[in-house]
């Protein structure tokens, strides 16, 4: 055990004729090792992404929400007639019902 770490240490296990046959799948498997990090990595950073795209859709639909509610108080025919008010228009809701034209 000792000759095998004093060989690991000292480079000599470079020159071992084990070594020298398996060198190329060792790189292969470093190589794979570092696709699997840099990968992993990768879905990380899109698993962040699409969660704060979601926080800002959420967002979004929130304020859409909110938006749709004022609108629609606002063009309430009471509140635009209110407002008709406030603003000394001489404008008058109608009592008459639509006559359709054809």
């Amino acid at each position: 055990m000792i000759k095998i770490l004093r060989d690991i240490l000292s480079g000599d296990i470079l020159t071992k004729q084990w070594f020298k046959r398996q060198y190329k799948l060792i790189l292969l498997i470093f190589g794979l090792f570092f696709v699997y990090i840099y990968f992993g990595y990768q879905s990380e950073r899109q698993q962040d992404r699409l969660s704060n795209l979601n926080k800002e859709l959420q967002d979004a639909y929130f304020t859409q929400q909110t938006i749709n509610a004022q609108m629609m108080t606002m063009t309430r025919q009471s509140s635009i007639s209110k407002l008709l008010e406030e603003q000394g228009s001489n404008l008058k809701e109608s009592h008459q019902s639509a006559i359709k034209i054809e």
